[in-house]
């Protein structure tokens, strides 16, 4: 019998400038489309929030503050939340990068968990980190409903391993820019939890709107 119910918001940043470039820890501003993306995917999920965690970037930050600020609750940032470190290839335009190095990016997507960008940041790395601050998450605010800003390649290894996915499969979760996930965590009796994907939301949004 489940003793409490947690809810788990984690929702990607909208379209940060920069083009389409490895960006990990590049730390490019939102365009006027990302801010919009963010405020439409909020709007489809209005929740009762308790609380915001972003990613220390400022693509995910900015977003968080300003809706923390509007809804008169926290905004923590939480360094573990933030991107993969990409290393040499960041900032590098994707294109070229997968012209380049084609053997090693062929190891991104079939090998992930094996897979480090030269002089970058290891996916088991990655994963290990999120995990982490997943589970101080649970742990400091069981029962409540929270939201977390962050970042595409995040969400991809937290979905891996909390549905226990195969790892090359995180690689074929669609996460658009302001796509959002729903997690339920039900607490037992003693300890126990159980995870479930509530929602996933990756469609797509409504042209830029009027402010």
């Amino acid at each position: 019998m489940s003793k409490r119910v947690t809810r788990i918001d984690v929702i990607r940043h909208g379209e940060p400038e920069g083009g389409e470039v490895f960006r990990g820890r590049t730390n490019h501003l939102l365009t006027s489309l990302g801010r919009d993306q963010f405020k439409q995917r909020i709007t489809r999920h209005d929740a009762k929030w308790s609380r915001v965690i972003s990613s220390p970037m400022d693509r995910c930050h900015e977003s968080a503050d300003t809706l923390a600020q509007a809804r008169d609750i926290t905004c923590a940032v939480e360094e573990r939340w933030i991107e993969i470190d990409y290393g040499d290839w960041e900032d590098k335009l994707i294109a070229d990068v997968m012209s380049e190095e084609h053997e090693c990016m062929q190891q991104l997507w079939q090998d992930p968990m094996n897979f480090c960008a030269p002089q970058g940041e290891s996916v088991p790395s990655l994963q290990a980190r999120v995990i982490e601050g997943w589970n101080a998450l649970l742990e400091d605010h069981q029962g409540e409903h929270l939201l977390v800003v962050t970042h595409g390649g995040v969400m991809r290894v937290l979905a891996q391993h909390l549905l226990s996915l195969a790892p090359e499969a995180m690689n074929r979760l669609s996460i658009p820019f302001a796509g959002l996930m729903r997690f339920r965590i039900d607490h037992g009796d003693s300890g126990e939890h159980w995870v479930s994907l509530e929602r996933l939301d990756g469609d797509a949004l409504s042209a830029m709107q009027s402010e």
